[in-house]
C-alpha cells in the first residue's frame, strides 16, 4: 500500500474532503489531490507530521510494510521515533540533514 492510498483511505474513513485535509494542514486540494494520486513524492516529514495529526493517525502509519499482514494497529508507536518527530521542525539543518539521510539509506531500494 503505498503512501497515497493510505492518506485517500484514511481521509474518507474519517469523512473528510480533499479540501477540508488539506485546510487542516494548511496545504491545497491540489495538494492532496496530488499525494494520494501519487503524482508528488517525497513528502517532507513536516507534512506527514501534519497529516499524522490531521488524520489521527501514527507517522509509521505512513511507512509502507514488507509485511501485508502488519497493520499500524498491531505494534505500539516506538517512543523514541515519536520524540523525533516531536521535535524535527526545530532541528537545526545539519541535524535534520543527519536524520534524513539515515531515512534515506533505510528506506532505498537500492541497498
Amino acid at each position: 500500500m503505498d503512501i497515497g492510498y493510505k492518506i485517500r483511505k484514511r481521509r474518507k474513513e474519517l469523512d473528510l474532503t480533499q479540501v477540508e485535509l488539506g485546510q487542516k494542514i494548511h496545504k491545497s486540494s491540489q495538494v492532496i489531490s496530488n499525494w494520494e494520486r501519487g503524482y508528488t513524492t517525497g513528502i517532507v516529514s513536516e507534512d506527514l507530521h501534519e497529516l499524522s495529526v490531521a488524520l489521527s493517525v501514527p507517522i509509521d502509519y505512513f511507512i509502507p510494510t514488507n509485511n501485508a499482514t502488519t497493520t499500524h494497529q498491531d505494534t505500539p508507536p516506538d517512543q523514541r521515533l515519536e520524540a523525533i518527530i516531536r521535535v524535527y521542525s526545530n532541528l537545526d539543518e545539519k541535524s535534520k540533514d543527519i536524520i534524513d539521510a539515515i531515512i534515506k539509506l533505510n528506506t532505498d531500494p537500492q541497498k
